[in-house]
């Protein structure tokens, strides 16, 4: 057994932060099986960034602080232990910050519970900091989460390592504040969203706290393509337009009918078009395509209101009769779509009584063209701070929406998705690494079936946790995130003879993000039909799914 490291010498260029509460928990050393102090360098590495997330906490970045100056901590909270254990493939040592208290009933026969990055222990240490009363309920780290949700028979998952061997080390990537916040402050006047969104600073992010609350999923997932979205559907031929769809009706298996949806074209509203049904076969998600240029000519109405323009005005006065008609009214439904795709509306409300008054969670919501609810994946953006390989587009990252919160304030209304952030890896490894429990259904198939294609070739996937109770905004989220097995051969045509060959190809990067069309940020709407009004007949209804009900 190696001696502990001794004290950083950081420099003088370093501001240094210091905590003077701390919960730690001394463990006999035989507790710590295989494990050995960490480097010196690697004790600098975690203290160094832990500085600065407090940083970016803390001081938002108008701060009188000189650029150059950096932050660290000064060490690790009394009891707080940073050591290594060797367990993969490659030999290299991973790091695991112990000292987190474990529970009465916890086996003795397993490691303590450990920290496995700066960014997932950060939030504990915001709670030591911030929490005078060092409430655990009021703690947003997974340690404290798991602990006070696991039934009392059951040992904390922080402290299985000795059976499954320590997971992949997230820390590589953690260089920005992770996880929701406690501490609100004003937010930079830096900070703006995309395409006219609202952002703000990491410190000024909801407070909505990780309680478990009684809620159902609310999405079906027996079909690729949901009631409510707007989605490419194939008209003649080869041609797609845009349209929504109204309704799905299930297949039949016995005699082998698929799925099919009742769709609504889009237009304008002075244009009734009847509805049509379509097979998943001749349909597409609507971030599958670029929305394309509309005539020059419209770009004075591009903005204004659908159910406000005057089409029959705009139509006489368009010079080319080539202009009217049917090109008009696809050219409305782009304007239409592109429209939808800047605005959202919210459902399901969810009762919580921990929320702030200026806050209400609810349990999904229609996110541009696209219906999203909690316990499911999202694609997401992730930042370069957050995983060195953020902008690798051949990486799959998805996040698990575990709360959609919606935060009003004197001068906007924030929209914010709190989850947990994966990343999908391939591995030789002969072990696979038991989560599945955490994550939804969609993930799970994924990974299956991309093991099943690569089997031959002796390697798997596994979901690998990245940043857990991150909390992203709106334009953070790049929208649904779909199965390769079920998307990959409509995107391309060659897509079996890749899979011969042991290739999945990322259909995820494939895909458009929300946000990408033209036009300004709109902000919610009070309903679906809201959002879409204007383009489709004044009489159209819509059925949303089963247990929909909607906020406004």
């Amino acid at each position: 057994m190696s001696d502990p490291p001794a004290a950083i010498n950081f420099g003088t260029n370093v501001c240094l932060f210091r905590c003077l509460r701390s919960d730690g928990e001394k463990f006999p050393e035989e507790r710590y099986r295989d494990c050995e102090w960490a480097r010196p360098e690697k004790v600098e590495d975690w203290l160094t960034k832990l500085g600065k997330f407090a940083r970016h906490q803390f001081y938002p970045l108008e701060a009188n602080f000189p650029s150059d100056r950096e932050f660290a901590f000064e060490s690790f909270p009394k009891n707080y232990e940073l050591r290594t254990r060797k367990k993969s493939t490659d030999g290299a040592p991973y790091c695991y910050l112990f000292g987190h208290p474990e529970r009465e009933d916890a086996n003795k026969a397993f490691l303590p519970p450990v920290f496995r990055s700066p960014a997932e222990f950060f939030p504990h240490l915001l709670w030591l900091v911030t929490d005078e009363n060092l409430d655990r309920a009021t703690c947003q780290c997974r340690c404290c989460i798991e602990q006070l949700q696991l039934p009392k028979t059951q040992n904390a998952k922080g402290s299985s390592l000795a059976s499954s061997g320590p997971p992949p080390d997230p820390s590589a990537g953690s260089g920005g504040p992770p996880g929701p916040t406690t501490r609100p402050s004003k937010p930079s006047s830096r900070s703006s969203a995309k395409k006219g969104g609202s952002t703000a600073s990491s410190a000024n992010k909801p407070t909505s706290k990780s309680t478990t609350v009684d809620v159902q999923p609310q999405i079906d997932e027996s079909f690729l393509f949901r009631e409510g979205e707007v989605v490419w559907f194939r008209k003649i031929q080869e041609a797609f337009r845009l349209g929504i769809i109204l309704r799905n009706f299930p297949g039949d298996p016995a005699s082998s009918t698929p799925p099919k949806s009742r769709i609504q074209p889009l237009s304008h509203h002075q244009r009734v078009i009847e509805d049509v049904e379509r097979a998943e076969v001749d349909m597409r998600p609507f971030l599958t395509f670029s929305v394309p240029a509309i005539n020059p000519m419209l770009h004075a109405i591009a903005d204004q209101p659908m159910q406000s323009v005057a089409w029959d005005l705009v139509e006489a006065q368009l010079p080319n009769e080539n202009m009217k008609g049917e090109m008009l009214s696809l050219d409305a439904s782009k304007i239409a779509a592109s429209q939808i795709d800047h605005s959202y509306s919210l459902f399901n409300a969810i009762a919580n009584p921990h929320a702030p008054p200026n806050q209400v969670n609810f349990g999904g919501v229609f996110l541009g063209c696209e219906k999203l609810g909690v316990f499911e994946a999202v694609r997401v953006r992730v930042e370069l701070h957050e995983h060195p390989d953020a902008n690798n587009l051949e990486l799959t990252f998805a996040m698990v929406l575990k709360s959609i919160v919606l935060e009003k304030t004197d001068k906007a209304e924030l929209l914010y998705f709190q989850g947990d952030i994966w990343l999908l890896q391939e591995t030789s490894s002969p072990q696979h690494v038991q989560n599945l429990d955490q994550l939804p259904l969609a993930m799970r198939r994924e990974k299956a079936f991309r093991d099943n294609v690569k089997r031959a070739h002796g390697t798997h996937f596994d979901w690998v946790p990245v940043l857990m109770n991150i909390i992203k905004p709106e334009q953070s989220i790049r929208g649904r995130f779909y199965e390769s097995e079920r998307l990959g051969p409509m995107l391309n045509p060659q897509w079996g003879q890749y899979l011969q060959t042991g290739v999945v190809l990322n259909i995820q990067k494939s895909l458009n993000n929300r946000f990408d069309s033209r036009g300004n940020y709109i902000g919610r709407k009070k309903s679906r039909l809201a959002a879409i009004i204007g383009a489709v007949p004044p009489n159209t209804t819509l059925s949303l799914g089963p247990g929909v009900v909607e906020w406004s």
